[in-house]
């Protein structure tokens, strides 16, 4: 599974970037990202989604402390919207615009559905199974 960029706006800014967390592995643009401090890891559940990866490269499990190879990221507020995956739950088109938390760094979780706070906000039904989301962190 992967997340999907479904519309991008202009962005003329750069791309943000920490070192690669160790043992991480990430395909450009597909899955979500968190730094903290100064190192990106995969974005999970509960996490502050940082962006989305551009960084294509599977890191050592020593990376941190030893290559110290750094991960890419589209920032979080750059104006796009991803086509994710979502798993759990009953999604129909009258949760457009409901909140949702990630289950993994690709995956929507249904079940933690919310009018008020999430990770990733509903902006567009495609299907039960996959729609269209937008990064908020609330």
């Amino acid at each position: 599974m992967t997340v999907k960029i479904a519309r991008f706006a202009s962005y003329t800014g750069n791309e943000l970037d920490g070192i690669g967390s160790n043992s991480v592995t990430t395909v450009a643009a597909t899955k979500f990202v968190t730094k903290t401090n100064e190192f990106v890891a995969l974005a999970t559940a509960g996490s502050e989604i940082s962006g989305a990866s551009i960084t294509q490269k599977a890191f050592d499990a020593d990376n941190q402390t030893v290559a110290k190879a750094r991960l890419a990221y589209i920032p979080n507020h750059v104006d796009i919207t991803y086509d994710c995956t979502i798993s759990n739950g009953t999604i129909t088109v009258v949760d457009e615009g409901k909140y949702y938390d990630l289950m993994d760094s690709v995956t929507v979780d249904g079940a933690t559905e919310s009018t008020t706070t999430g990770q990733l906000r509903m902006v567009k039904f495609n299907s039960a199974t996959n729609s269209t989301f937008r990064i908020v962190n609330l």
